[in-house]
C-alpha cells in the first residue's frame, strides 16, 4: 500500500462537479491525490473518522481585519465615520505596536479556524506579526498591507509602506501558506499618487489589490463632488483596474462601475452582516451575477460584524437578497457554499490550488457535524449549511494537509492562554478610554 500523511474516511463529499457522495480523501504532502470510494488502498499516517459530518472546501474570507480582535464590542450602533473616528482610530493610535498586532492577531485567526475558514484575506499593518500568528496557528493567509496618506503605526508615509511590502514580499515568496498583497485603505484615505503607485508596485510584484470601494453614500458624494467621477470610475481613470482588484463591499455600483468591475474580472468581498450593522447600505447583487462579476464572503473585521461566522454570512446574505429581488431562487444554498469557497478562491487568485476538493489542489478541508439534532433530517446538504448549521457544527479543519482543529479543540495553541490576553488588553483598553 502506498504510504500517505493524512487519510479522511467515511465523509459525505462535497464536489461541485457531482451530487454529494460518502467516500476517503488520501492527502500526502499538503496536497489531495485522490478522493472517492476506494478502500485499503494507502497506509496513512494518520487516519481522520468523517463518519456522519459533511466533509468540504473550507472557507475563504476574503475581508478582514484580524488585529482588530481586541476591538470586539468595544463601540456598536454608530454609523461607520462616527465609530471610526471617535473610537476605532483613537484606540488603534494608542495600541497598535507589533506585540499588540501578534496577540490580537493570533486570537483572530484561533478564532476563524473554529469558524470553518482556512483562508483568509486581511488588510492591516505589521503583517509580518499577523503572518507569525497565521503560521502558529496554521492558516493560510493573504496579508494586505494598509496603504494611507498619513503616517499608520509602523511607517511615517506611504513610501515607507512600500518598501515594507517589497521586503515582506519577498521574505514570504516561498512561504506555505503566506502571500502580501498591497491594500490602499480607500479612496478617501489614499490620494491619486499613492493610488497609482500601489497599482504600479502590484503590477511589478505580482499582487493582489485589496481596497474599499463604494461602502458607504457618503463616499460615492464625496467622490462625485471632488473628481465629478463615481469611486469605481474614479479608479478606473487611474489606471487601477490594470493590476487584480479585490474590492471590498461595493454596495453603491451603479451599472457603469459594475460593467467597469465586469470588464476587468475584478472581485467583490460581500459583507452583509457589518453593511447592516453600521447601516453602511446594501445592494441587489442580481445585476452583478448577470455580468458575472466574481463574488465572494468575508466577515469584515469583528470589530463591526461582531463575529467571524462564515456560515452566518451566507445565510444572511442569500435571505436578504432573496427578499431585495423578490424572488427566493435568487443566490441558492448550493451556489451560496460554492461563493464562500470556490469564488473567494477565485478573488485571491488561489483558484488553482484552493477552494475546492479536487486531485492536486491543496488539502484545506473542513469536517462538519451532521449526527445531532439539529441537523437531521437531512435531505440536502447545501441547504443545510447555508439555512441551519452554526460554526458550532464545525468540527475539524485542516490546512495544507495539517490537521489544526480537531473535535472543536484547536492543535497548535492554547485556547485559555489566549482568552487569558484578551481579558488582559481588554482591561488595559478600558483604562485608556476611561
Amino acid at each position: 500500500m502506498q504510504k500517505i500523511e493524512l487519510l479522511i474516511k467515511n465523509g459525505l463529499l462535497l464536489t461541485y462537479d457531482k451530487e454529494p457522495f460518502i467516500g476517503y480523501i488520501a492527502i500526502d504532502k499538503g496536497r489531495i491525490i485522490e478522493f472517492g470510494n476506494f478502500r485499503n488502498k494507502y497506509d496513512a499516517q494518520e487516519i481522520l473518522d468523517a463518519t456522519n459530518k459533511i466533509v468540504m472546501p473550507g472557507f475563504v474570507n476574503t475581508h478582514t481585519h484580524v488585529a482588530m480582535s481586541y476591538f470586539k464590542g468595544m463601540a456598536d450602533d454608530l454609523p461607520l465615520m462616527e465609530w471610526l473616528s471617535k473610537h476605532i482610530w483613537p484606540v488603534e493610535n494608542n495600541f497598535l505596536s507589533a506585540d499588540f498586532v501578534r496577540d490580537s492577531s493570533l486570537h483572530g485567526c484561533a478564532e476563524m479556524i473554529k469558524n470553518g475558514i482556512t483562508t483568509f484575506n486581511d488588510m492591516y499593518f505589521f503583517g509580518d506579526q499577523t503572518a507569525e500568528s497565521a503560521q502558529e496557528i496554521g492558516i493560510r493567509a493573504v496579508l494586505g498591507e494598509g496603504v494611507l496618506d498619513y503616517p499608520v503605526a509602523n511607517y511615517k508615509n506611504a513610501d515607507e509602506i512600500f518598501a515594507y511590502i517589497t521586503k515582506m514580499n519577498s521574505k514570504y515568496k516561498d512561504n506555505a501558506l503566506i502571500d502580501f498583497a498591497i491594500a490602499p485603505h480607500a479612496i478617501y484615505t489614499c490620494g491619486k499618487e499613492n493610488l497609482i503607485k500601489a497599482k504600479e508596485l502590484a503590477q511589478k510584484l505580482d499582487l493582489l489589490l485589496h481596497v474599499h470601494l463604494s461602502e458607504t453614500k457618503q463616499e460615492v458624494a464625496d467622490c462625485l463632488k471632488r473628481h465629478n467621477l463615481r469611486p469605481a470610475e474614479y479608479l478606473d481613470s487611474l489606471g487601477f483596474f490594470e493590476q487584480r482588484v479585490l474590492a471590498a463591499h461595493a454596495i453603491w455600483l451603479d451599472e457603469r462601475e459594475q460593467n467597469i468591475l465586469a470588464e476587468n474580472n475584478t472581485s467583490i468581498a460581500i459583507n452583509t452582516s457589518s453593511n447592516l450593522k453600521l447601516a453602511s447600505g446594501f445592494d441587489s447583487f442580481a445585476s452583478y451575477l448577470e455580468k458575472g462579476i466574481n463574488l465572494s464572503i468575508g466577515t469584515d473585521g469583528v470589530a463591526s460584524n461582531n463575529n467571524l461566522s462564515i456560515l452566518e454570512e451566507i445565510s444572511l446574505t442569500s435571505k436578504l437578497q432573496k427578499a431585495l429581488n423578490d424572488d427566493p431562487t435568487i443566490l441558492p444554498a448550493r451556489q451560496m457554499v460554492e461563493i464562500a469557497t470556490s469564488g473567494g478562491a477565485k478573488a485571491l487568485g488561489k483558484e488553482k490550488n484552493i477552494g475546492s476538493i479536487e486531485v492536486g489542489k491543496n488539502a484545506d478541508l473542513i469536517c462538519v457535524d451532521i449526527n445531532n439534532i439539529q441537523s437531521q433530517p437531512l435531505y440536502n446538504p447545501f441547504a443545510q449549511l447555508v439555512y441551519t448549521l452554526t460554526s458550532e457544527n464545525i468540527t475539524d479543519s485542516i490546512v495544507n494537509g495539517k490537521i489544526v482543529m480537531k473535535d472543536r479543540e484547536l492543535v497548535n495553541v492554547d485556547e485559555a492562554e489566549l482568552i487569558d490576553k484578551a481579558k488582559y488588553y481588554k482591561q488595559k483598553i478600558i483604562d485608556f478610554r476611561n
